[in-house]
């Protein structure tokens, strides 16, 4: 919610897109459409978020596990320019305060991530697997539409969405899911659980 909370931040005095990757929440694309700005999605790792920066001239990138950084500063991971950035926000703003509102503005946000065991040597034969299995629905909810740009992203037509991607630096397959409720997240990673457990 930081990356959320800091482009809205950012937002109110300055224009461009955001960058994120594709396990980063979709309440960054929620705030960005409302300000009329686009959104640039990459596959996990942040030189892909650097290197889509400079493409777009974005404002903002970063990605779900921490990583962020600005337009007009070196394009790598920041943890000073984000400790300024998370104060600067919350001097605005109580940062409790900005998070609730964005979430009432913008619909509620749950997310979740489980790690499967996988040996580095089936991560692509799992996915290639994966790739006959793609369901028609997750939990009830048609799937709209597939994104292949690292692993398998199912977004469903409720708006919730499943992932499911190689770890790039352990022997697993992550599993993320975002969804209106920790309920629904729970639901939609046990179904991922069971979609992939079967192929490693």
């Amino acid at each position: 919610l930081f990356y959320a909370a800091g482009y809205d931040r950012l937002l109110e005095t300055d224009s461009g897109p955001a960058v994120r990757t594709v396990s980063t929440t979709f309440l960054v694309d929620r705030i960005a459409e409302s300000h009329g700005e686009e959104v640039y999605e990459t596959p996990v790792g942040f030189k892909w978020v650097a290197e889509a920066m400079g493409e777009h001239d974005a404002l903002f990138g970063g990605e779900e596990s921490g990583g962020f950084t600005l337009r007009g500063h070196v394009r790598e991971k920041d943890g000073v320019l984000m400790a300024l950035l998370a104060a600067a926000t919350h001097a605005a703003e109580p940062f409790d305060e900005r998070v609730d509102r964005l979430l009432d503005e913008h619909g509620r946000i749950a997310a979740g991530k489980v790690s499967l065991d996988c040996p580095d040597d089936r991560k692509e034969g799992v996915l290639d697997e994966l790739e006959d299995h793609i369901p028609e629905s997750v939990c009830g909810s048609p799937v709209a539409k597939v994104v292949t740009l690292d692993g398998f992203k199912l977004l469903l037509e409720n708006g919730s969405w499943l992932l499911v991607r190689p770890s790039g630096t352990e022997p697993k397959l992550r599993v993320y899911a975002e969804a209106d409720s920790d309920g629904a997240v729970d639901d939609l990673l046990a179904e991922g659980r069971e979609l992939v457990e079967p192929l490693i």
